[in-house]
């Protein structure tokens, strides 16, 4: 396993634990966490401090979130990392259990960016073509 790979499995344990400080520490003070093709509430979260703002959001929301991968794929310096994510809502006891793609760039041992696709297929297309234009 790469190391960038390692890192990006490190970031999921993380997250999953709750442990928002280890997530910040993987990443770059320039990070770019790209969640605008989410359904609800669609955002581009800048730097550690919009990091914890997302997560501050999913605490919010959600009474229970999980990202698990089930995937992933290394495509020069990205990552690409199916998921499945599962949810119970805050209050409303909405349940929520999809498969979705994450598209992880790691250099120099950091997080530079993520984003999130609902459809895996166009998150593997846009891996392809991030690949590309290295």
């Amino acid at each position: 396993m790469s190391a960038q790979t390692e890192i990006v499995l490190r970031a999921h344990e993380a997250l999953n634990a709750g442990d928002i400080d280890a997530v910040v520490a993987l990443c770059d003070s320039a990070v770019r966490l790209d969640m605008s093709e989410r359904v609800l509430n669609p955002a581009v979260y800048d730097g550690p401090e919009g990091i914890r703002r997302f997560y501050a959001e999913v605490l919010e929301i959600w009474e229970s979130f999980t990202w698990e991968p089930t995937r992933l794929h290394e495509v020069g310096r990205f990552v690409l990392v199916d998921v499945h994510s599962r949810g119970k809502g805050r209050g409303s006891g909405l349940e929520l259990d999809r498969d979705a793609a994450l598209l992880w760039h790691v250099e120099d041992g950091k997080v530079l960016s993520i984003v999130f696709y609902r459809d895996s297929a166009k998150g593997h297309a846009a891996a392809e073509s991030s690949a590309r234009d290295e």
